[in-house]
């Protein structure tokens, strides 16, 4: 075993067997339940079935053999994790196709198969951060390496996306006639910039944070409390501030409650101050008081979280909770729920459905799918050791804390433990631009986990 274990990375491989393994149980399951596609009961016709949608998940497992041969010291739980989750979004989203074709024939025409494109697409993007030799390229070129770009140029990389920000408030779109317009209309797709904003936020947050810790930790005492000098908060303040600013009024409300999450989390471990969490806390409450009186899409979400029954829009999130209730402990069976009776079935309730068909097991599973995601996350930045190890940390703190604040918000919003925002579950729901940021979110935690101390192959 200890051979194999130095020409395979078993656990990996492994697991990601596991998850081929569990979706193709259940794209046969909902084949043979909805009647789709005619079932023949033999090896070549379960093949016929299975490749046009397993063929992404099949993608992870030569990218996990080529991780071996090129960076075999990268993480072995990221890429199954992320298999999963994509996999998840895979089996619904072809179980939502032939509704959404039915209600919405001009919107979501064919939404499995563009599901499968753009996660192909990620697996690409994932592969190209992971694999390609960065730093060879760079410091040929350039004498910096990847990190030192990422660190070194904060600025023009958050300029960016403000740019693109910026952008959207003139010629921003509307594909799904949700009153906000956030995507920016390239040919026949849709790209939404705050989803490349939130990767471009952290690069700055962690960059700034390594360079001014020491300022941020010891400042000037003010009744018996130390406070950061001014010269090192406000140009945070400011550029963060202006990008909170954007995505406010554009009305992508869910964006700027991850950035103002993944922000503070940055800064506590940045400077392990918790002053700054309850500063940082209070701001968010006199914030959220604020735009609640001055936002009627914010009233109107509070009012629809406390009472829906008594809302005219109160429909999606009645039949959220029926769909909950429906599906008990061990849900109504893949193909045999109505989740699509559920408005946006397929992206900012996407849980619902799943909740609905595969029950609280199914849920709770997903749920500890982004639990292990989070502790494998803070784990690597724990651990990440060189050069630039404080940047790198923070780096992998802030790509952690995007997708884990973003689940919570989403299932949150679903279960309404918390007033539902308009944001992705991550590699989950459908979407373009959403799934490939995330990817590209994953590829950097992956990049970073290679420089990670203590790292055993056999104890991974």
């Amino acid at each position: 075993m200890r051979l194999l274990r130095r020409y395979i990375r078993v656990d990996e491989v492994l697991l990601l067997l596991l998850v081929l393994l569990v979706y193709a149980i259940g794209y046969v399951q909902l084949t043979f339940t909805t009647g789709s596609t005619d079932l023949v009961p033999t090896a070549r016709g379960i093949l016929q079935i299975l490749w046009p949608s397993m063929a992404p998940l099949i993608c992870f497992l030569v990218l996990s053999l080529l991780t071996h041969r090129w960076q075999p010291k990268c993480d072995q739980l990221l890429l199954p994790l992320t298999a999963f989750f994509s996999g998840m979004g895979l089996l619904f989203t072809a179980r939502l196709a032939p509704s959404l074709a039915t209600l919405y024939p001009d919107t979501y025409p064919d939404v499995d198969i563009r599901q499968a494109l753009w996660i192909t697409l990620g697996i690409v993007v994932y592969g190209a951060i992971v694999l390609v030799p960065w730093d060879a390229i760079l410091v040929r070129r350039t004498r910096m390496t990847l990190i030192d770009h990422l660190a070194h140029y904060r600025y023009g990389w958050l300029s960016l996306g403000l740019v693109l920000i910026l952008a959207t408030l003139f010629f921003g779109a509307d594909p799904n006639n949700s009153g906000v317009r956030a995507w920016l209309k390239i040919g026949p797709l849709y790209f939404q910039p705050s989803e490349l904003l939130k990767i471009v936020l952290v690069i700055f947050l962690a960059s700034y944070l390594d360079e001014r810790r020491g300022q941020l930790m010891s400042g000037t005492r003010v009744w018996g409390i130390a406070l950061p000098s001014l010269s090192a908060m406000v140009p945070l303040l400011v550029m963060w501030g202006l990008a909170m600013l954007l995505i406010v009024i554009q009305r992508d409300l869910g964006a700027a409650l991850m950035l103002f999450s993944v922000f503070l989390a940055m800064i506590y471990v940045a400077t392990s101050r918790g002053l700054y969490a309850g500063i940082g806390l209070f701001a968010f409450v006199v914030g959220a008081y604020a735009l609640y009186n001055f936002l009627p899409i914010v009233q109107l979400r509070v009012a629809l979280w406390l009472n829906p029954w008594m809302q005219e829009r109160g429909y999606q999130s009645i039949q959220a909770m029926y769909a909950l209730a429906s599906g008990g402990v061990f849900g109504s069976g893949i193909g045999k729920g109505m989740p699509a009776i559920v408005p946006a079935a397929h992206t900012d309730y996407i849980y619902t459905s799943i909740s609905e068909e595969l029950g609280m097991v199914g849920g709770v599973g997903l749920l500890m799918g982004y639990l292990l995601l989070a502790v494998r996350g803070y784990s690597i930045s724990m651990r990440l050791t060189g050069q630039f190890s404080t940047f790198e940390q923070l780096l992998a703190v802030g790509c952690t804390t995007i997708l884990v604040v973003q689940a919570f918000i989403i299932i949150g919003g679903n279960v309404r433990l918390i007033p539902l925002t308009g944001i992705t579950l991550p590699f989950v729901s459908y979407g373009g631009s959403a799934v490939l940021m995330n990817f590209v979110v994953m590829g950097l935690l992956a990049r970073l986990s290679i420089n990670q101390r203590d790292v055993s192959e056999a104890h991974t």
